[in-house]
């Protein structure tokens, strides 16, 4: 029993570092695509566009 435990664990520290890490490429390709490093504030966006209307 000891041991599925343990493989469990090793399991969600492997599987949490595998989705760490695409997320990561993921952010960094969409950043790359289009041509910026800023961090967008989508709420904010929203508040502008509803403002403006």
């Amino acid at each position: 029993m000891t041991g599925l435990l343990i493989g469990v664990a090793v399991w969600m520290v492997c599987a949490t570092v595998v989705a760490t890490v695409l997320g990561r490429v993921a952010h960094r390709g969409d950043s790359e695509e289009l041509g910026s490093t800023l961090e967008w504030n989508v709420d904010s966006l929203d508040r502008e566009l509803h403002h403006e209307n």
